[in-house]
């Protein structure tokens, strides 16, 4: 088993397993001579296996706590901070992170969260709702660059086309309008950051199409990446209500996944995804070929279910990405449901991290 978090490996555990043997006998129905139905045996050795490698992992996700609790008792926050960024690599980045955020000053605690976001991108995740506001937006034209450039004298029109163009950011409540509106920004320049996720880019001509296709790619719509139906390939974690589809709650109530530690799976998610606005439970463990992904279907209640439950999908992984990214990240429930996802459809988690 390996727990990797792009291409840095964590851990590995050796396991191995023996199946006894058999023979089968056609007389004039297929019979099998031996201890067990081959099918049952295999299911019960990737048991056993899987048993070995969440021991292993127990014991070293221990060791690490220890070393962790030791390196770091007695210092203050911004002790803690720098150790973190001494050991950006640690398990536990997300409990540093966590304190971070809960040690808030209340004078600039705009600068204290910027500050930290450049240091932490992950940091994102662990403020409220109405902190996490300013931070919205792709990298350079986020809710906070805006009201930056809009206070430097930048004309809140251009800005507008920039924004629409390169979205995108969110629907935003009326509360949020009005504290958009408190930092600055026009009703039109608001508009423009609700428009780019909604309406779709300007079809350029075939010779600009092929001459500039990525610039098309970053304008594509959000409508246009999703399915209105469960036809695609890929099944959305929610539905078109915005709720946690019922494949999805069945996944989370058998806690799939999270036998291997909450403390790895918050790790390994804020390595894979550094830019994505969560820390969630990730881990990229592999038990043979195809026993992890057919345990997670299994607890999900089997593709048909999976299908039958859903009313969204997708054409590929990097649609998903996109969208989920855009309309979803800010959900409470956001890591929980992209983790049953990954099981499913092992590589969302990847594309999350390069979504944009």
């Amino acid at each position: 088993m390996t727990v990797a978090a792009g291409d840095e490996t964590l851990f590995t555990s050796q396991a191995s397993g023996s199946i006894r043997g058999y023979i089968s006998v056609y007389s004039p129905s297929a019979l099998f001579v031996g201890k067990k139905d081959p099918a049952i045996a295999s299911a019960d050795m990737a048991t056993d296996m899987m048993r070995q490698h969440r021991q292993a992992l127990e014991e070293w996700v221990a060791v690490q706590k220890q070393q962790y609790d030791q390196e770091i008792a007695g210092k203050d926050i911004l002790e803690q901070r720098q150790w973190l960024i001494d050991n950006p690599s640690s398990l536990f980045a997300s409990e540093i992170l966590a304190n971070l955020a809960s040690h808030t000053p209340s004078r600039n605690s705009l600068g204290w969260h910027r500050e930290n976001v450049s240091l932490f991108p992950g940091y994102v995740a662990f403020l409220s709702e109405e902190d996490a506001l300013w931070f919205v937006g792709p990298d350079g034209q986020r809710v906070i660059d805006l009201v930056d450039a809009a206070r430097r004298g930048t004309s809140q029109s251009i800005l507008a086309a920039q924004v629409e163009a390169q979205g995108p950011y969110k629907l935003f409540s009326d509360e949020e309008i009005r504290r958009l509106r408190k930092s600055g920004l026009s009703s039109d320049l608001i508009a423009a950051m609700i428009r780019s996720g909604t309406q779709p880019a300007a079809q350029p001509d075939t010779t600009a199409n092929l001459a500039a296709s990525p610039r098309a790619s970053q304008q594509e719509t959000l409508a246009a990446l999703l399915i209105p139906d469960n036809s695609g390939e890929y099944m959305s974690p929610w539905t078109s209500d915005g709720v946690l589809a019922e494949w999805v709650d069945k996944a989370i109530n058998a806690k799939m996944g999270s036998a291997v530690g909450s403390a790895a799976g918050a790790y390994a998610a804020q390595k894979a995804l550094n830019n994505v606005p969560f820390i969630g439970g990730f881990l990229g463990s592999k038990v043979g070929k195809e026993v992890g992904r057919t345990a997670a279907i299994s607890a999900s209640g089997g593709m048909d279910y999976i299908r039958q439950t859903s009313d969204q999908s997708f054409r590929n992984l990097e649609d998903m990405a996109r969208y989920l990214k855009a309309v979803h990240a800010t959900n409470s429930n956001f890591q929980d449901a992209i983790k049953a996802a990954d099981a499913i459809y092992p590589g969302l988690m990847q594309s999350l991290a390069s979504a944009e």
